[in-house]
Formats: C-alpha cells, structure tokens, sequence
C-alpha cells in the first residue's frame, strides 16, 4: 500500500525491496499491433502501449485524470482547451518532446490521406496550435466536453523515428519502458527506459526491471502456467477455478465488476439482418442471459440492461429494461419477419480474447436454433477476426465485448457512428442524438441525449445485448493486484508484498 501512494503522490518509484527481476503476464489474445493511431484494444495492445509511449493525460486506478506529458489544463472557452506541458521531456532516441510534437500527433491523426482505426474518436478536433514551445492549444469544431479524459487513450510519438519505422511492429517512445523484443502471436517482452522522466503513477519510474507480456490463449494452459510459478499475473481465469487457485497455497484468484459488454452484433448491413427489425428483436427474446451467467460464469456477472452501458458509465439509462428471455415470442417474430424459412446465417465467435467464449458461442448457438433459426458457428483466431472485424469484414453476425476505458457514453455509443468501420449499422436518428450528446456542454443534458440514444437502440436492436463479463484473474502470492473496471493493465498495479 505504501509503495501505492508513494507513486500516487509522485514520491520517487518503490522501494527496492518490492523490485522484480522479471515479472510475467499472461493475456488471453494477441497484441495485434504496437501503433497508438491503430490500436483500439485496451486490455491488450493498448496496455501493452501505454508502458511505452507516454499520453497528454491518463486515468489512475481510482479512475481519475493526472497529467503526464501535460501539466495542466483549462477551457478557454467551449471550443479551445489550452494545456502546459511539463518540461524537458524526451524520447529515449533523445529527441524533445514538445508543443511542436504534440501538433504533430494530432496533424498526423486528422490527416485524410492517413487511415486510423482511432480517427473517429478524435472527429470533432479542428486543429492544434502551438502557442510556445510547452504550451498548445486543441480548438474543437463543436464543444467537446469528453476531450481530455478521451486523450488519456492518445499516446505520442515522435515525428522522425514514425516516418522511417514500422510501429505497428516496433516502437520508441518516451514512457517508462522501452520494447525489447515482440514476438507476433507470443509475446512482448520490455525493460526500463532509463531516460524516462515520470512523477506520477502512470508516470513513475518502472517499478519491474523486465516485463514479460505472453499471450496464452488457452484458460487452462495460463492457470497451469500460473500454478507452476512461472506468471505472476493471469487475466480471464475461469471462475470455476478461482477457488482451487485459492487453496493451493501458490497463488491466489479473485473477480471484479466490468465495463465489458458482451454481444452478439448483427451485421445490419447484409442479410439477413438488414432492413429486418423483427428478426433482430426475436434474437433478443430468444437468449437466456441469467442461464449462460449461472452455467459458465459460475454465477458472476449481470444481465445487460438492454443498453451496452453498465451502471459506471456516464450516461447509462437506468430506466431501460433488460430484453427477458422469451423464446415463444422470439418464434412469432421469425414467423413474422418475412424471410424464408428457416432463416440462416453463420455466428463468428473469436477465440482467446474474451473468457469461455468458445462454450457461450455454442450455448448461444443453441439457443438460437430451439427458435427455429439455423445457426453455423465458425470459430476463428483473435487476431483474424480482430483485423476483419475493424476493417469493416465481419461476417452475418459475431459474438464479442466492448468496452470504453473513459466510462463516458460518448466513446462506446461513439462505435456505432457511421463513420466507424466497426459500426455495421447506420441510424440517422440514433447519430443525431450521441452527436448531440457530444457537443453538448450541461452535464445533466448530455447524459438525456445518451439516454435518448440507448432507447432508440434497443428499439433498433442492431446487437443482442447480453450481459457483462465478470473480469476474473489470479496472481502469484508474491504480488497484489488491483483489478480495474476500466480495462487498463498496467505493472503498476501488481505490488510486490
């Protein structure tokens, strides 16, 4: 605890006594690319990042904002935001990182003629001026009250070095960790980077001397690894052995709330969902969500709201009801739809990402089929349906989670806009009100547009709303571990004991 508020108080780094040599986490899927302007996983790439490349701003575990590269912030007015940056910051080939830099970031960003995956998320920043050489100002072509917690998910990089490397595969930057090795598909290996500068938390010198990042797909194979003493931390442990990880006196296991929504999303631009309301809602009536959480989940979790936000977020509705289970009304929408019968269509489900997704696939495959749709399942690699998925080639329909690290509704409702390649659905009315919501400055009238937002959706059903995936780990009785509802892993919530 104490190391804790050391590094929340930006007191120096922990003792050293609570270094390790090396420290091993194991995720469930790949790191699929190590670029900031093309990583859209949290949990993974993103976390993976983060400890390399440093933000403008980032969330610390008790989900409030602390600058990094920024020292301070303000509104000037609804559409300029001016921030100070801390001086004297470098990256580790040594060249500043500045005003100048921080321009670039967002020129190369906004750039037409360059696609990024995070584009949207940034849509209504007109451009940035430098004012001198640590100060810029961000002015927006609309209020953007969601700015400065949305650029804790902006990392840096540096102009010269990003036009004669590939960072989707290497990196250099200036947080408190430099890539030592990345190995597609396996792992990523980092150590300290010894000119880093960092104060702060997510700012604080390394607090491991080597990070081992593995990607180990299979639940049972990361609690084996875990029980033999060879990973300090496991992600999406299945909760049915957290009680045997508990009593073998070698590491111990626990679960806390997500921000995670898991779904089904429908494709609703190809048949055979498009253009068909009722089939969609009959996919909703037709799922036992409180069965599949009892079954698989070991009971942890809760039944979505019919709205993709969970209570933490900003903006959730808690006047909308979950769809109930009711598979008779579920066959009388078929029968209603219009389509010839039986209607078919092959469920994605990607492996290794999200916990015991293969089992809820065939559970919700199952489901489906007692109503009278014919369903093919077709299991596929992360990384693969992942690259698919975010260029906008997902197939009929897909099993998956989604989640955004900032809790504000504008970022997860924000994937559903027309211009997200990740969106398969187009609902002027829908848009409407999240735009509104986004540019909206009144707390209280921002959260009624998400609200309206989540109400047309679930009328819309353009996904079936499930439920939130609990989100399980173990660690090595040598460390704790502070889990987050936001997603972020970061070394600096594993402390030694």
């Amino acid at each position: 605890m104490l190391a804790c508020v050391f590094m929340l108080l930006g007191i120096g780094g922990l003792p050293a006594g609570a270094l390790a040599d090396t420290v091993n986490i194991a995720f469930s899927a790949a790191v699929t690319t190590l670029d900031p302007q093309q990583a859209t996983v949290v949990q993974t790439d993103l976390s993976v990042i983060s400890h390399i490349y440093s933000p403008l701003v980032t969330r610390n575990p008790d989900l409030g904002i602390t600058g990094v590269v920024a020292q301070s912030w303000r509104a000037l007015d609804d559409k300029t935001w001016d921030f100070k940056l801390r001086p004297g910051i470098a990256f580790a080939n040594g060249k500043p990182l500045d005003a100048g830099v921080v321009k670039w970031n967002f020129d190369h960003l906004l750039d037409p003629k360059h696609k990024t995956r995070v584009k949207e998320w940034y849509s209504l920043i007109d451009h940035v001026d430098v004012v001198a050489p640590d100060e810029v100002k961000i002015i927006t072509r609309a209020p953007f009250p969601g700015l400065v917690a949305q650029l804790s998910m902006l990392f840096l990089m540096e102009p010269e070095w990003t036009a004669s490397h590939d960072p989707s595969r290497e990196a250099m930057g200036s947080g408190p960790y430099q890539l030592a090795e990345y190995v597609p598909g396996e792992r990523v290996v980092l150590t300290p980077n010894p000119t880093y500068f960092g104060t702060r938390v997510s700012a604080s010198r390394a607090p491991h001397d080597k990070v081992v990042f593995r990607m180990i797909s299979e639940p049972a194979v990361r609690v084996s690894a875990l029980l033999a003493g060879e990973l300090d931390l496991a992600l999406d442990i299945p909760p049915t052995d957290i009680d045997r990880i508990n009593k073998s006196g070698i590491a111990h296991a626990g679960w806390g709330e997500s921000s995670r929504a898991m779904i089904v999303k429908m494709n609703n631009l190809k048949p055979p969902f498009a253009n068909n309301l009722k089939l969609r809602q009959a996919m909703n009536y037709a799922i036992d969500r409180q069965g599949i959480i009892d079954a698989i989940y070991n009971g942890h979790g809760a039944v979505s709201k019919g709205q993709l936000l969970s209570p933490m977020y900003f903006g959730y509705n808690d006047k909308l009801p979950p769809y109930p289970y009711d598979p008779d009304k579920a066959r009388k929408l078929i029968a209603e739809s219009g389509l010839p019968q039986p209607i078919s269509f092959e469920l994605q489900v990607p492996l290794g990402r999200y916990l015991l997704s293969q089992e809820i696939g065939q559970v919700i495959a199952a489901q489906l089929q007692e109503v009278g749709l014919n369903v093919t399942i077709r299991e596929m690699e992360y990384a693969n349906w992942s690259n698919a998925y975010t260029r906008g080639d997902m197939g009929q329909a897909s099993f998956l989670g989604q989640a955004w690290p900032t809790l504000d509704a504008d970022g997860l409702l924000g994937l559903y806009l027309p211009g997200d390649p990740g969106a398969y659905w187009k609902d002027e009315v829908f848009a409407g009100l999240v735009m509104q919501g986004r540019s909206t400055v009144d707390g209280q009238k921002r959260a009624a547009y998400y609200q309206q937002a989540t109400e047309r959706m679930r009328e819309q059903a353009p996904l079936v709303f499930l439920f939130n995936q609990p989100l399980t780990y173990a660690t090595s009785n040598k460390f704790s571990w502070q889990v987050r509802g936001d997603d972020w892993v970061r070394v600096y919530d594993l402390v030694a004991k």
